[in-house]
């Protein structure tokens, strides 16, 4: 990719469209710099809603090195490991304060049967899984909640709805939250042990899970059953009727469409709204992945790619923006709550992230495992903004998944062991954990899409227009819990290849008095952290200068993520 390619694509970001731009905008008549490119206005009193922190979550399926040799190495391996689980996965997960962590799929939850991994390692059948690979069943229900408790993080159940029947989804929930000890009866009777509770605590565990965020099945629409959504609300109506809460009520997530299929989440909600319980659904899962075309689902290759290819990935990542307001605008025409008017019902965005084509997986049998690059770090700020910006309706989102598959945090085989530059970025998002996503404008010119055409064909884009340009600068901002709003976070991707933007950052009644940041870049986009390079792509320092009369004026380097820390007056 030389540099005469790059600029050819970026004839639409000029700074003359900047500068003009930037006339409208809240710093009109005050003095700027000779070259300014782009501003950013944010407003700390239009308050969007609290950032949950659950946005930030994981993802682990049976799938390809994942659970075997990614989490899971056994208590006797000579890599390092706490009672079978891989100790760099878990100081990484710590080191990221990962909140949730979704389980067992994924595609393998709707044909995995919860009991085959409970008992004896020895006792446990060897099957064929979901993905074709041979599933031993030494990484269980037990293992999963031990991994959980490790991180300090809570665990997410995705049940099969596709394989089992209902009884099996509620004596799950029984067998994980039932409490230990005789239970009370109604009856003249004597209080007697859960049976279920029992078997729970003879396999290692007395005390309940407390399991509250249980989803009903996965992808009904394809692996999940290849259901209609009419179908699907049947069936959630009888997995879900009267579940046993041992007095804490369960969260459950029905499953939603393929990407931006609103007449999916429409229909879905006018099924349930037929029956007397739809109130029963917390949220909407909806999937959606950062691919192809419909002749070619994987994004071309993880390390192999030119300007063409990198803008036109980023410009479908952002596509989030448009599922994420499309589906929440189909939910709010049906579900909407009796009081507020408002919609009842969170969008829980459990599986995202970009899914290459074969050719860069850690060996035979990493299925779907994939290289990460500063690419996929920009795609992993553009998402984590969006969620952001949308705080009032993004409740949970799952990164897919946590390591060696797919849009990884962390690779690992055998001893051997690196964080990808999306760990990075996760990291850098940390501030932005429980505080109030508050407005921010960003004004830049916008990158043509040089393979617009061809992504107006991806199945999850609906046109060509929402594939055609890509915001030379984006972000978000929140204003710090505890901090009687003096303190806050502004987060910024700058997607443009070989091009700094020198931007104006103000805020609209309140003046910044210091800035400091931290900033995710590298000299080739391409750039990745490998076994023998753990350490090739890491954050550094951001370059920040001081704010002059309570304004800042901050370069983004090309192709960065950038965190700024910015103190209030």
């Amino acid at each position: 990719m030389n540099a005469t390619t790059r600029r050819a694509f970026l004839k639409s970001t000029t700074l003359a469209a900047a500068a003009t731009a930037l006339r409208g905008s809240v710093l009109q008549g005050q003095s700027l710099p000779g070259q300014v490119d782009a501003s950013i206005e944010v407003m700390p009193g239009e308050a969007i809603g609290t950032i949950s922190p659950e946005i930030y979550s994981h993802f682990i399926e049976h799938l390809g090195g994942v659970i075997y040799d990614g989490v899971w190495v056994g208590p006797n391996s000579r890599i390092p490991n706490q009672n079978g689980i891989r100790t760099a996965f878990l100081d990484a997960m710590r080191a990221v304060q990962a909140p949730l962590l979704r389980w067992p799929g994924g595609c393998f939850a709707d044909s995995y049967d919860w009991r085959d991994g409970l008992g004896g390692a020895s006792s446990r059948p060897a099957r064929t899984a979901f993905w074709g690979q041979q599933e031993t069943n030494q990484y269980g229900l037990h293992e999963f909640m031990h991994t959980c408790r490790a991180i300090g993080c809570k665990p997410y159940l995705a049940a099969n709805l596709r394989t089992l029947p209902a009884r099996d989804f509620y004596q799950e929930v029984e067998y994980c939250n039932a409490p230990a000890g005789p239970v009370p009866s109604h009856s003249a009777a004597p209080a007697v042990p859960n049976a279920l509770a029992t078997q729970r605590a003879a396999n290692g565990d007395p005390a309940p899970f407390n399991v509250d965020l249980w989803g009903v099945g996965n992808e009904s629409w394809g692996c999940g059953g290849n259901l209609s959504p009419e179908e699907y609300a049947a069936m959630y109506r009888r997995f879900t009727a009267w579940v046993p809460t041992y007095g804490s009520p369960l969260r459950l997530v029905a499953v939603g469409p393929n990407g931006d299929d609103a007449s999916w989440t429409r229909r879905l909600f006018e099924a349930l709204h037929d029956g007397p319980d739809d109130h029963r659904m917390w949220g909407l899962s909806v999937h959606y992945y950062t691919s192809g075309s419909p002749t070619k689902f994987a994004a071309g290759d993880a390390l192999q790619y030119g300007a063409g290819e990198y803008y036109d990935l980023l410009t479908r990542g952002a596509l989030m923006e448009k599922v994420v307001t499309d589906h929440w605008q189909a939910m709010g025409s049906v579900a909407t709550h009796p009081n507020s008017g408002k919609n009842a019902v969170k969008l829980v965005v459990d599986e995202w992230g970009a899914w290459y084509g074969k050719g860069t997986e850690l060996g035979e049998g990493y299925n779907l495992s994939q290289q990460s690059t500063m690419r996929d770090a920009l795609l992993t700020g553009i998402t984590l903004d969006i969620f952001q910006r949308h705080a009032d309706k993004v409740a949970v989102a799952n990164v897919a998944q946590a390591i060696n598959c797919i849009h990884s945090l962390m690779l690992a085989q055998e001893e051997k062991f690196t964080v990808t530059p999306t760990f990075h970025v996760f990291k850098m998002y940390l501030p932005h954990r429980g505080a109030q996503a508050v407005r921010a404008e960003f004004t830049a010119g916008s990158i043509e899409n040089p393979l617009a055409a061809t992504a107006a064909g991806d199945s999850y884009s609906g046109s060509a227009d929402a594939v055609r340009s890509l915001a030379g600068l984006s972000g978000s901002a929140s204003l710090a819990p505890g901090s009687n709003g003096k303190r806050l976070t502004l987060t910024v991707v700058n997607p443009h290849l070989d091009r700094a933007m020198t931007t104006a950052i103000a805020l609209r009644g309140a003046i910044i008095t210091g800035a400091t940041g931290t900033v995710l870049a590298s000299a080739d986009v391409h750039d990745h952290n490998d076994f023998a390079h753990p350490d090739a792509v890491h954050p550094v320092q951001a370059k920040v200068s001081q704010p002059v009369a309570g304004r800042l004026v901050h370069s983004f380097p090309a192709a960065s993520v950038t965190t700024l820390q910015l103190q209030l007056a």
